[in-house]
């Protein structure tokens, strides 16, 4: 090969060793690049599935990646990857980048897939302390991670001015679910404006169905009820009346 240096080690024990070969790789790529040594990357993390120690290398190298100067399409693959592996010893990192509107999203596509209270808490702080999107992103995973600890702080947003606010809020505590989210939404539904109605009708619905796949018949129906009312649409009420059926059904077997 003349004077061209012949690398002597396979690529994935470069990287799992020292995980320089990974950090500079990942810091390197940007938007328009050929992915292939990402997708190596990512073959050899897939490769350790099931072997904890390996993984946990993985993980501390992709944290290193955020820590850097890397550019934002490696942050994003970062991300990705943590949304994949990380676990909560990711969370100190990806915590501060939720206030920040550019790497908002990324950050919480990883956070809503790491478990552990870690992930709610880092996601909770980030909705008193971040504005705008970076808000509303953060309440929205709050929402799809089912964070019961959050209902009261999203509760008393339900009601903002902003109604991409309130909406974001709103949609939140129907899927968080809960005696605590279902209080909220018994009267939001009532005070929402009307172009947060079916919002709220929704939230309410989806609340329900949580409480009654729960076991918790008596608070499922209570809702439905309160759904199923003159003034509210029919296609509410009717959704509200086949719930109130299937939760008294299913109280019988």
């Amino acid at each position: 090969m003349g004077d061209f240096p012949v690398p002597t080690k396979p690529a994935g024990a470069a990287q799992a060793q020292g995980g320089s070969s990974l950090v500079q790789t990942v810091k390197a790529y940007d938007f328009g690049q050929s992915r292939e040594a990402l997708t190596k990357i990512s073959d050899e993390i897939r490769a350790a599935y099931g072997k904890p120690d390996e993984l946990k290398k993985f993980e501390a190298q992709l944290i290193e990646v955020l820590q850097s100067d890397a550019k934002y399409a490696g942050k994003q693959y970062a991300c990705r990857e943590l949304s994949i592996i990380g676990t909560e010893q990711s969370v100190p990192v990806l915590a501060p980048m939720l206030t920040d509107e550019k790497l908002s999203d990324m950050a919480r596509y990883a956070l809503e897939r790491i478990p552990g209270e870690a992930a709610d808490k880092a996601l909770l702080e980030a909705v008193s302390k971040a504005e705008g999107k970076a808000k509303i992103g953060a309440i929205n995973s709050l929402g799809e991670r089912g964070c019961r600890a959050a209902a009261s702080d999203v509760g008393k947003l339900a009601t903002a001015s902003d109604p991409l606010l309130a909406g974001a809020a709103i949609s939140a505590l129907g899927k968080i679910g809960g005696a605590d989210a279902a209080a909220v939404l018994t009267k939001v539904k009532d005070s929402a404006p009307d172009k947060l109605k079916m919002v709220a009708y929704d939230a309410c619905l989806k609340c329900a169905d949580q409480m009654a796949a729960e076991g918790d018949k008596a608070g499922a129906l209570k809702m439905y009820r309160e759904l199923n009312k003159a003034g509210v649409p029919q296609l509410v009420r009717t959704a509200a009346l086949r719930g109130m059926l299937n939760a008294a059904g299913s109280g019988n077997r």
